[in-house]
């Protein structure tokens, strides 16, 4: 009776464990910390936070907001990568341009499979900037300007390694030379473009750079990317000029690898959750965000083909300087 008495109570407590695994009662029972891989006033950070501060509400927890920039994303992400996956360590923002960033940077890469994944929020395309005194007004005459002027036309870059190597693939294309600086933020790079210090500068939709381009005060030459910037329909982008290789960033929450899997689906309900708020999507809308939710399996998809595409840049531009 003694011997069954305790059988019952061992299997009531292993049930009991089971059950508030999964149905997360245990979790989150303190606050949260999201590490941003870029800096202070990037879209990373913007787009974060406005998520961050809903989820914080849904999942009943304080959210702790950490910038860890540095090599487009790599030193956040490695800094995720070290931490317990016991779900309370996040990384969120361009998380694919990290994953991509190290092939460039002679760095040791990432595996898709390093990390745990929440879900996308959002893509991004990237735009060049320029400001409205530079002698060229479109693309077609930047373009016929930095032959004419080889080596002298400084190209920036808020944060984003695969966008660099983009324009890089440019001036292959078009045998022409520039002067390229990298930024740690889009919030960076736009300040640089507005004050003049680099003649031209790609960031991402939503940017200073880019809500200072809807008050005319910059111009916008051309879409990095292969779709359509919002509220500039009628830019044209890389693909319609029939360059090879485009950008897009895509935006969401990952873990560290190991995190139990009712947690992570609990972090994706979540995101889920929060991306149904019509407030909150408006919000994100007027800030020239494109807002949509994608699972954390379809996350790691989008991650496989990010990296599976790399190599073909990186080797077309291996001998760009």
């Amino acid at each position: 009776m003694k011997k069954t008495l305790i059988g019952f109570i061992t299997v009531f407590m292993i049930v009991g464990l089971w059950s508030n695994a999964v149905f997360g009662i245990d979790y989150p029972t303190k606050p949260i910390t999201i590490i941003i891989p870029w800096g202070a006033g990037g879209m990373s950070t913007l787009s974060t936070r406005m998520l961050g501060e809903k989820m914080k509400n849904i999942l009943g927890q304080p959210v702790i907001f950490i910038n860890k920039p540095g090599a487009s994303g790599i030193i956040g992400l490695n800094a995720l990568k070290k931490s317990k996956p016991d779900g309370y360590t996040i990384a969120s923002g361009a998380v694919t341009l990290g994953l991509t960033a190290p092939y460039f940077l002679d760095s040791p890469v990432f595996n898709v499979d390093d990390f745990d994944y929440i879900g996308s929020y959002m893509p991004q395309e990237r735009v060049l900037f320029t400001t409205p005194d530079k002698p060229y007004k479109t693309w077609k005459e930047f373009i016929a300007f930095s032959k004419r002027n080889p080596g002298k036309v400084s190209v920036g870059s808020g944060g984003a390694q695969w966008a660099l190597e983009v324009m890089k693939s440019i001036a292959k294309k078009e045998n022409i030379k520039w002067k390229y600086v990298m930024f740690k933020s889009g919030g960076a790079a736009s300040s640089a473009i507005l004050g003049g210090h680099v003649d031209v500068c790609e960031t991402g939709t939503g940017t200073p750079a880019y809500q200072s381009a809807r008050q005319d005060k910059l111009r916008i030459l051309v879409d990095l990317g292969s779709e359509t910037v919002p509220f500039f329909p009628k830019v044209k982008n890389l693909k319609d000029y029939g360059y090879p290789f485009t950008t897009m960033l895509e935006y969401g929450m990952v873990l560290p690898k190991g995190v139990p899997e009712e947690i992570r689906a609990k972090l994706e309900d979540a995101l889920k959750t929060a991306m149904k708020d019509k407030a909150l999507m408006e919000k994100m809308g007027k800030t020239g965000f494109t807002p949509r939710f994608v699972t954390g399996y379809g996350y790691r998809e989008i991650a496989i083909g990010a990296i599976n595409d790399t190599p073909a840049l990186q080797e077309y531009v291996k001998d760009v300087k």
